[in-house]
């Protein structure tokens, strides 16, 4: 429901800001650029000293706030199809995330990132799906994520706002960092080795969400033709 609140958000914003107060994209957008720098920091920064894998997300999602914003900073006809793309990564990316926190809480009784410890040695299939929703939060190539930032990178870097991939990059490192420590958790600290149990309805789930998460990231057209 988050994702989608924050969708229909920025949707919202781009409509304001393309339309209504495009004669004045001189005057804000030097103000509208601090306060992408302030969230893309506190966010990451924050989540970078989370070990609650639920409070990881939640700030996280600060950040992720921070990159949409791109498509404000600079207005192009590609926009909105930007906002479109990256909303999908993160929107397949956290529900892969959270329905695998469902899983873990309902089993173990915690959602600390110790909680993930040896997950990959008996539920393969979960693991491997956390995997991908990390990798593409995180921005890897050959995921959706990787495609949503590129193209909000491209989009500043048009209008030659170096500073400010320059400051979203480090960011990104950082969110490399928090992101990987799951998957490090995941495959290759030692555990209790417990089983999950899967329901049928979140294997679906799970299963659709990787495949377009993946599928995005090597055919990135697919979406990004719809607008």
């Amino acid at each position: 429901m988050s994702t989608v609140v924050k969708t229909a958000g920025f949707a919202a914003f781009l409509r304001l800001f393309a339309g209504a107060f495009e004669p004045l994209h001189d005057f804000w957008a030097p103000a509208l650029m601090v306060i992408v720098i302030i969230t893309l920091c506190i966010g990451n920064i924050t989540a970078l000293y989370q070990k609650n894998f639920k409070r990881m997300l939640a700030y996280s999602s600060i950040s992720h706030a921070g990159y949409l914003l791109f498509s404000l900073v600079v207005l192009s006809a590609n926009s909105a199809s930007n906002v479109l793309v990256y909303a999908a990564a993160y929107t397949f990316a956290s529900i892969i995330a959270f329905a695998v926190l469902i899983l873990v809480k309902q089993k173990v009784g915690s959602d600390t990132i110790d909680s993930f410890n040896g997950l990959g040695k008996r539920n393969p299939f979960a693991a491997f799906a956390l995997t991908v929703a990390m990798l593409s939060l995180a921005g890897i190539p050959l995921t959706a994520g990787f495609i949503g930032k590129y193209v909000m990178f491209l989009n500043v870097m048009g209008n030659y706002q170096v500073a400010l991939v320059v400051i979203a990059i480090l960011n990104a490192l950082v969110g490399f960092y928090y992101y990987f420590k799951v998957i490090i958790a995941v495959w290759f600290k030692e555990g209790d080795e417990v089983v999950l149990d899967t329901p049928f309805q979140y294997k679906i789930v799970l299963l659709v969400s990787v495949i377009v998460t993946l599928l995005l990231g090597v055919y990135p057209d697919l979406i990004l033709n719809l607008i």
